[in-house]
């Protein structure tokens, strides 16, 4: 008699589900329509492989790393997460006791979903500055989102004209290292760049103005008079604002601090943990500013036509965009909480000007993976 059918996909997540809900080995298997022999080797297999597969026994070459293999290689790999395929597959056939070649690692590897990637960036951070962010975190982890809508949110920002990240790829012979089609023109420090002072809070976009590189105390201490100080006047006309700014040594000089304590009664200033870009929904906001300049059809040539760009589109980001950045706050405080105090998933996103482009699917998957675990 030949072999019966291999059960499929759907039918194997049957006696999953069959089993975990409590049913006996029998009545799974009146419900899916096979032996009760199949029940129990499915479930098995699930159980200590967290899968089901249909691959036969006999049936094609065995893999050369097996299951416990495999365990050995997720083993080694975060014990040195920057270690290159020959010195895994070194460890690897150390301990083991079968040589196999780095291919063969490599192919294992990539199909465990172990690929080389390039680390993410994170703030440096100190026992103290866990500290206080932790602090920070656990005062205000019981606000609402009618607490958060009070705070504009504040930051400078680098733009460069031209991208050096490194990022651009062509396929190219050996031969056709500088061929023309196979080379790519650059600038000195990317051609230059543009820092932006910008300002927003739940109910609008604030003023976006361009500044000095270098900007001084005096400098900063104009923007915050002359832009800040009307805009907050205009959202909060009742005193119930908060601005956020972060501990840069313009920000905490003592001529704005003398400003900002003059003008307490109209509104206050948050007080604010050190490197925490993390806690600023305005960093991810720099990223879709920046990805809306780089999607455009007509890059800009020089430096006045990008600060031109970019002041338009920061007065074209959507208002879900910025509503839903602040709305984020909540989980941005659970994850700092979390972390007890520590780097969290929303650092992730680069803030130098190369990266950005790169960064905002991955921030909005975050943020969007986030509301729906406390959904």
């Amino acid at each position: 008699m030949g072999r019966s059918k291999d059960l499929s996909d759907f039918d194997k997540g049957q006696i999953v589900m069959a089993r975990r809900l409590g049913q006996s080995i029998s009545e799974t298997a009146g419900l899916v329509g096979c032996s009760r022999s199949t029940v129990v080797s499915t479930y098995r297999q699930w159980s200590e492989e967290g899968q089901t597969t249909n691959r036969r026994q006999g049936v094609g070459r065995p893999r050369l790393i097996d299951a416990p293999g495999q365990r050995m290689l997720s083993r080694l790999v975060r014990t040195d997460r920057r270690s290159t395929v020959a010195q895994v597959s070194e460890h690897f056939n150390d301990g083991y006791g079968r040589n196999v070649s780095q291919h063969t690692v490599h192919r294992t590897l990539l199909r465990m979903g172990l690929r080389r990637r390039s680390p993410d960036g994170v703030p440096m951070m100190t026992p103290d500055h866990c500290r206080k962010r932790l602090q920070w975190a656990h005062e205000r982890r019981n606000w609402t989102l009618e607490q958060w809508k009070k705070v504009a949110w504040s930051d400078e920002s680098h733009f460069l004209l031209h991208h050096v990240d490194g990022r651009v790829r062509v396929r190219r012979l050996p031969g056709e290292v500088m061929a023309p089609e196979c080379t790519e023109e650059r600038e000195q420090a990317g051609g230059g760049s543009v820092m932006l002072w910008a300002t927003f809070c739940w109910e609008t976009l604030g003023p976006g103005i361009h500044v000095d590189v270098n900007l001084t105390d005096a400098a900063y201490l104009n923007i915050v008079a002359d832009q800040l100080h009307p805009f907050m006047a205009m959202v909060f006309p009742d005193g119930s604002g908060l601005f956020q700014q972060d501990n840069s040594p313009c920000h905490t000089a003592h001529i704005v601090r003398e400003w900002f304590e003059e003008h307490d009664e109209e509104f206050k200033v948050l007080p604010w943990p050190p490197n925490s870009p993390d806690l600023n929904p305005i960093e991810h906001l720099w990223d879709v500013l920046d990805q809306q300049v780089r999607s455009t059809p007509a890059p800009p040539r020089n430096l006045q036509e990008l600060k031109d760009l970019l002041l338009m589109s920061w007065c074209q980001i959507p208002q879900d965009t910025f509503r839903g950045l602040v709305e984020s706050m909540p989980l941005r405080i659970a994850a700092v909480m979390a972390a007890h105090g520590g780097p969290t998933a929303y650092s992730a996103a680069p803030t130098t000007p190369g990266g950005r482009a790169m960064a905002v699917n991955s921030t909005w998957r975050l943020v969007g993976e986030l509301h729906e675990e406390t959904d």
